[in-house]
This record gives structure tokens, C-alpha cells and sequence, in this order.
């Protein structure tokens, strides 16, 4: 998710199939020209082609959805005039092809090939090519976009990640700090006060360290770039082992008296 401001903004996504929805979500009070563009040539040309301009009303609430015409496609949505306000923006992968799906002898779903992961009904597993997303702003995870898969933060400025709603899928999701959060807060926190946190991570700042637990309702974590972990390294895995609850894992790098960073803040 994306705040839109000045000319220029963007939110870039990568997807790597051919047929594949991408989802496309403009709200806010707002007036300006915003265009979905697909990357000409080579990762990193810096040449793009415009496919469609999806808001040119101020103040649309916009559902836009684009099929992939090839594999491995770089889109972005970019604002080309900004008049005023702020737009919130998601483009997002909705989709993933399924190859085979096998099935038991009474007709349930085992286990489904798709063009980007094995999903077992019971937890989605990823590998290879596209099992690592990077992203360098606020972002809500989803099970299509992001179960089995490790996302790296990446940006000084510290943002929020979203979960999912935890509703007993088994789906794993992994947050890697690959960039020391230098100002603000980097936060990890439920969609709401309906599902929490179960479980604890080990806080360091040398050879000692502690094992902090979340408490009973704890749904938040937050990370200062100090006491409270969001160095480079820092990594959480949240997984969907119940309605409402995920099992929580992991270790947070930091400086100075390690200090909680669990809360109740949803």
C-alpha cells in the first residue's frame, strides 16, 4: 500500500506469470492522473509503457483489474499530474494459475500445483524463483502474494506490515529486516483486535540477550532501530495455527536495554 502526494510517486509490483490477475485499488480524497505502466526491455531499462490511465476523477474509489500478457512482467502505478490531496493506493497479484489439483477418494482438495508454488491444503509451501519479496513501504500481507513466502523490509524509514487474518490455514509468513530502521518505527501488527499473537523471540544486543513473550492479546510488535529490536537481521515468522491465533518465532537484533516490543495496539 502506497500514499500518493506529488508527481512521481509509485508502487511497483513484479509478476512473474503469464495470465495472472493484478489488482488495482485507488481511494482517498484526491485529484489527480494516475496511470498503470508495464517496463519496456531489460529489469531496470527505465522504459515504460503505459497500459492504461486507471483514475482521472477526483476523489474515485477505484477496483481495476489487468491481466498479464507475458512472464515476469514489472508493473507500476505512477501519478503523471497531482492537483491535490492524498490517493491510497494497492496494486496487488489476486491470482495464481492452478496446474493439477490432486484430490482423496471422497473428492478433498490434498494438494495443488500452481505456476508460482505447491500449495498443501493445510499451509502453502514456496520455493525457487519469486519465493523472496522485497518491499520499501507499508504493505498488507496476503495469502496469494506472500504465504510460504519471506519478505524483506527494506527502508530506513520505519513502516507497518500487515497479516492476514489468522483462520487456521497453516500458512507461514516471514519478515527479514535487511535494512536497520533509522527513524520512526517498523511495526508488524493484526488486521484487528480479532486474532493475536502466541508465542516469543529471542532480543539481543550481544552475547546475552533475552526471550521475550507476547502476552495474552498481544497483536502488535514494534521495533525502534534500538531497545527494541529493527537492526539489520531482525526476522519474525508468524504461523496460522488456529481462528484467530498465530504461532509466533523469531529474533530481533538490537542496541541498548532490550525492552518488550509486544503490545495490544490494534
Amino acid at each position: 500500500m502506497a500514499s500518493f502526494t506529488s508527481v512521481g510517486d509509485t508502487a511497483t509490483l513484479n509478476v512473474q506469470d503469464k495470465g495472472e490477475t493484478v489488482a488495482v485499488a485507488l481511494s482517498g480524497t484526491y485529484n489527480m492522473v494516475i496511470k498503470l505502466q508495464r517496463e519496456q526491455g531489460s529489469p531496470s531499462s527505465g522504459s515504460w509503457l503505459t497500459l492504461d490511465t486507471v483514475s482521472t476523477t477526483a476523489n474515485a474509489t477505484v477496483a481495476y483489474e489487468y491481466i498479464t500478457k507475458s512472464h515476469n512482467e514489472n508493473l507500476r502505478l505512477i501519478v503523471t499530474t497531482d492537483t491535490s490531496g492524498t490517493c491510497t493506493a494497492t496494486i496487488t497479484e489476486t491470482s495464481n494459475l492452478d496446474v493439477k489439483t490432486f484430490k482423496d477418494r471422497v473428492g478433498n482438495s490434498l494438494m495443488t500445483l500452481t505456476q508460482k508454488f505447491t500449495k498443501f491444503h493445510g499451509g502453502i509451501v514456496r520455493s525457487g524463483s519469486g519465493a523472496v519479496v522485497n518491499t520499501t513501504e507499508a504493505l498488507t500481507l496476503t495469502e496469494a502474494a506472500h504465504a510460504g513466502r519471506i519478505v524483506t523490509a527494506n527502508h530506513a524509514t520505519g513502516f507497518a506490515i500487515t497479516l492476514p487474518e489468522a483462520t487456521a490455514t497453516g500458512n507461514v509468513y516471514t519478515i527479514f529486516y535487511g535494512t536497520t530502521v533509522g527513524s520512526g518505527s517498523a511495526t508488524i501488527v493484526a488486521p484487528s483486535a480479532d486474532t493475536s499473537f502466541i508465542g516469543g523471540v529471542g532480543l539481543s544486543t550481544d552475547i546475552g540477550g533475552v526471550t521475550i513473550l507476547a502476552n495474552s492479546g498481544d497483536d502488535t510488535i514494534t521495533m525502534s532501530g534500538s531497545t527494541t529490536g529493527g537492526l539489520l537481521g531482525s526476522w519474525v515468522r508468524f504461523t496460522d495455527v488456529a481462528s484467530g491465533i498465530f504461532m509466533l518465532e523469531g529474533f530481533l537484533c538490537a542496541t541498548g536495554s532490550e525492552a518488550d516490543p509486544f503490545s495490544a495496539g490494534v
